[in-house]
């Protein structure tokens, strides 16, 4: 009796310590060896392409034909195309067109707007821009020098702007006109106060004049252009040099032409709207002024980060302002080589995704303004 007692008091013992055993091993698992480093841990590697969104986009421009525009359209639209943006094109010859231009383009429901023609109204721009939440970068303007800088570039939907020396490369111009023999020299164009590139142009032009101690011939500036160059060549027959602060193209190669002008005078031409090809050949053409394509295709990257939630900025936290040189061409040769580079952009996607920040995380600003500092050398 008493040694069944003692084992159904020991089956009891036995029984209460399986249970306690399991009860145990679900409160504390037993631990599993960690796996070595690089197998789970660490994500597989990918080739996967990023996807970039595409964006409606907006550009605004003085012209919008010729071969000046249609080398920054196409710079533009290979940028736009790789991304899966379109454009949308406006015209801002003057401060209340390119108001009206951003005015209907934001109305239109852009996203973004590149603006190579600014008016000089660059704060009323930003203004209309942030009421409709559009970001707006700048190129072919030195901005620095507009009214109301210092507060619109705080403006969040500024992106910044990509711009020229126009001033020091009307001066190279004239001193080289200068050096090269030119005794008689007049300067072409519209009249001042219409925009700050061509007031620099002309500084620059005659900061040269001064430094070699010549006075200027005669000044043709008007809105009617044709009738400028007529009273210039009626009135000094003997001019040997002009400068030109506008596209000479249009309104100067043919009656120089046509007067017997070929080898014994010196021109230059800015935003050419026809061959500058036939300038050079016919020894009119001295100076062509290009690059505005590159700067466009910059300020391109700039919107495209700043689209994507990725705004580049100075250390400051201010939106860069990026001065980069004109490409200045002496020949028909150098002319043509430069037209055949640009076809279809000056830059590819390929040679400035590093700079897009969703191709890139590690985009350097600081890289980005070298590469355009760059340009032409």
């Amino acid at each position: 009796m008493k040694r069944k007692s003692v084992l159904a008091i020991l089956s009891l013992i036995l029984l209460l310590s399986m249970i306690l055993s399991a009860c145990g091993n679900e409160a504390a698992p037993q631990t599993k060896s960690p796996e070595p480093t690089g197998t789970i841990n660490s994500p597989e590697p990918t080739d996967e392409a990023v996807n970039l969104p595409g964006f409606k986009l907006g550009l605004v421009v003085y012209t919008n034909t010729g071969g000046w525009f249609d080398r920054i359209y196409d710079g533009i639209k290979t940028l736009a195309d790789a991304t899966g943006s379109t454009i949308s094109l406006a015209s801002g010859a003057t401060p209340d067109e390119a108001v009206a231009a951003v005015e209907n383009l934001c109305a239109s429901g852009v996203d973004g707007i590149i603006d190579l023609a600014t008016g000089g109204v660059s704060h009323r721009l930003l203004q209309i821009c942030q009421d409709y939440g559009v970001y707006f970068v700048a190129a072919n303007n030195n901005l620095l020098l507009e009214e109301g800088y210092e507060t619109f570039r705080k403006n969040d939907y500024y992106v910044g702007s990509v711009y020229a020396d126009d001033k020091q490369v009307s001066y190279d111009i004239v001193k080289d006109m200068i050096d090269n023999g030119a005794k008689k020299l007049a300067v072409f164009g519209l009249p001042p106060g219409i925009s700050a590139a061509f007031d620099n142009r002309f500084a620059g032009a005659y900061e040269a004049l001064d430094e070699a101690g010549m006075t200027v011939l005669t000044e043709a500036r008007s809105f009617v252009m044709p009738e400028a160059v007529q009273n210039l060549l009626t009135q000094f027959p003997d001019v040997d040099a002009i400068f030109s602060a506008v596209d000479s193209s249009n309104y100067l190669y043919q009656p120089l032409i046509s007067g017997g002008y070929g080898g014994k005078i010196q021109i230059n031409s800015f935003d050419d709207g026809s061959d500058v090809s036939i300038g050079f050949d016919n020894g009119i053409v001295s100076h062509a002024v290009e690059g505005v394509n590159a700067q466009a295709q910059i300020a391109y990257i700039l919107l495209y980060n700043a689209l994507t939630e990725n705004k580049m900025v100075m250390g400051d936290g201010s939106a860069p302002d990026i001065l980069m040189p004109y490409v200045l061409l002496h020949s028909t040769d150098e002319f043509k080589d430069y037209v055949e580079l640009s076809k279809g952009g000056l830059y590819s996607l390929d040679e400035l995704e590093e700079y897009v920040v969703l191709k890139n995380p590690d985009a350097d600003l600081d890289k980005l303004i070298t590469l355009a500092k760059s340009l032409g050398k």
